[in-house]
């Protein structure tokens, strides 16, 4: 049974929100109520929209060629990609305690 979010949520850890950057990074930073860079939507699909950008947080390798190594990470990135395989890239799923 899937469960899914009708409203606004911060995805957070204590004291940190998942926020987009200019630059499409998703990094986490100090949460800062009403900031919009901070505000997602789960969709039906499991996939996290931010309102800010209106991508979707989506998996990639770093495209920055002084990361080390192939460093994996989060970008906002088009949640209409038209490539078949690209929601297992942008799907999130969470377990609840």
């Amino acid at each position: 049974m899937s469960a899914f979010l009708s409203e606004l949520v911060y995805c957070s850890c204590p004291g940190l929100c998942l926020t987009v950057q200019n630059n499409a990074y998703v990094l986490a930073k100090d949460c800062v109520k009403s900031e919009t860079r901070q505000q997602w939507k789960y969709t039906a699909q499991d996939e996290l929209y931010n309102v800010w950008s209106r991508y979707c947080a989506t998996h990639v390798t770093d495209p920055d060629s002084n990361a080390p190594g192939d460093r994996q990470i989060a970008m906002a990135q088009d949640c209409s990609s038209s490539k078949d395989d690209s929601l297992q890239f942008r799907a999130w799923q969470f377990i609840a305690d």
